[in-house]
């Protein structure tokens, strides 16, 4: 009988627990200097033959006589911590096997720091209050906040985290491969506040299409296209047209070349374009990549008509026009394609590139979820660093126990689409507006219903996005 990996890596994380139990009265605990002082390469004598010494693991741990307790600050509840002992504590919990992994390493994190680790679900609103008061005042409700962007960036830049950069060592996962943990830089600045742990990216926004009407058009595949470095607006345009067409002799459209909600069209036609809305202290909006993605949103709408008009009492309706053959292309996620039961083949194409675009270095996904920082305020900032390193890195190292992307994969056609999803998930960029609050669907709307042209839209909210920047950055 084999042994399965997941038992394999259990194994090793139980190992660990009773080693560490083993050793931590014959342990040194750290000093607070040597907490905080980056790893050292260790004084070898040459030999005959001279090798290289590893770095030394920098070695934290909280010397109290009691744990000290950790405690990160949600908005939802999180499993597995301290105060959890059985998967079924998890009334969601699917992965039996995965869940006894994260136990087990909660057991040795505790072990190996002198602590406790709790999650605290502060709630949507009491999160955000908690960062704009405690923090401010000095005190900080907890040691770690788990941050959606939406508040995590306004706190990150009125200085209320501490940079990554002051206390985690030069040569960490995080400043190199980002294996394990991951940053997240705001407006190119030196210094880094978020992390949250690495995965594959599922996630990404690709533009799905209608092969089986491609085909029959005699039509190239845009993913052939796309290998080849050809797949541009230009030749989306072509397909466009071709794809825009009154089957029944009517007068009036049936199938429409695109079709979809604008909060996919927006984004992705601006990254497929190089540029960004809100990247930097200095608004995109009116930027040159910008307008040249808003030109070409107009001219789908109004100019040729080669984009399904905007149903403005069914968002559902733009989302899914596609399942009913209405439109040749769309912007889709893994989950829109889930189960889809349809009359066509399918397949997933990334954005084709814009003519401030380049297909080797545009960003075709913008980063967002849940991020964590670490307040200002708050003692031992290495050891919380260190901590939620380990608990995030419940599966050993081995990242096929992390990396689970069989429900993913399976809402795609084929591996070439899902790779093209991987593909696309593998460039991120910070595009703010969303998190901000500029409301981008205002102007959106003027353009796609052609009740602005796309330089009085800009002219009229280039201002505000640019008053939102400068009150972020108090200028």
């Amino acid at each position: 009988m084999k042994t399965s990996k997941k038992f394999l890596a259990l194994l090793l994380v139980m190992i660990m627990t009773l080693s560490l139990a083993a050793c931590a009265k014959k342990d040194k605990p750290a000093t607070s200097d040597e907490a905080t002082t980056a790893p050292t390469e260790a004084v070898v004598e040459p030999t005959a033959e001279p090798t290289e010494a590893p770095a030394e693991e920098v070695t934290v741990r909280h010397e109290g006589t009691e744990p000290r307790t950790i405690k990160v600050g949600t908005w939802y509840d999180v499993f597995y911590d301290s105060r959890h002992t059985s998967p079924e504590d998890n009334p969601a919990e699917a992965n039996i096997e995965n869940a006894e992994m994260q136990i087990a390493n909660m057991r040795a994190i505790e072990e190996k720091y002198n602590v406790k680790l709790e999650f605290v679900n502060l709630t949507w609103e009491g999160i955000m209050e908690s960062i704009n008061t405690s923090i401010m005042a000095g005190t900080p409700d907890c040691d770690i906040y788990m941050a959606d962007l939406q508040f995590g960036v306004p706190a990150i830049v009125a200085d209320l985290a501490q940079p990554l950069e002051d206390f985690v060592p030069a040569d960490d996962d995080i400043f190199n491969d980002q294996t394990v943990m991951k940053k997240l830089n705001l407006f190119g600045a030196d210094k880094n506040y978020l992390f949250a742990g690495s995965a594959i990216e599922t996630g990404a926004i690709g533009l799905a299409y209608n092969a089986t009407m491609i085909d029959q058009l005699g039509l190239e595949s845009p993913q052939d296209l796309y290998d080849k470095g050809e797949w541009t607006w230009d030749k989306f345009k072509e397909y466009l047209v071709a794809t825009t067409k009154d089957n029944d002799g009517d007068g009036s459209t049936d199938v429409y070349g695109y079709g979809s909600i604008w909060t996919y069209t927006l984004p992705q036609l601006v990254l497929s374009n190089g540029g960004t809305i809100a990247g930097s202290e200095t608004e995109g909006f009116s930027s040159k990549p910008v307008v040249e993605a808003l030109d070409f949103i107009y001219d789908m709408y109004n100019t040729s008509k080669t984009a399904r008009p905007w149903n403005a009492d069914d968002w559902n309706d733009n989302l899914n026009a596609w399942k009913d053959g209405k439109v040749a292309f769309w912007g889709t996620q893994h989950w829109v394609q889930s189960g889809a039961e349809v009359e066509f083949d399918m397949s997933i194409v990334p954005w084709p590139v814009g003519p401030s675009g380049n297909k080797d270095t545009n960003n075709t996904i913008y980063a967002g979820g849940n991020w964590y920082f670490i307040p200002k305020g708050v003692a031992e900032p290495l050891l919380l660093y260190k901590v939620m390193y380990d608990w995030t890195n419940w599966y050993a190292g081995d990242l096929s126990l992390r990396d689970n992307t069989e429900w993913a994969e399976s809402c795609f056609d084929t591996e070439r689409d899902f790779n093209y999803i991987l593909e696309m998930g593998k460039k991120p960029t910070t595009d703010l507006w969303n998190f901000i609050g500029f409301d981008a669907g205002a102007p959106m709307m003027q353009i796609i219903n052609g009740e602005a042209t796309v330089s009085q839209a800009v002219e009229a909210n280039k201002q505000l996005l640019q008053d939102i920047l400068d009150k972020l950055f108090k200028k």
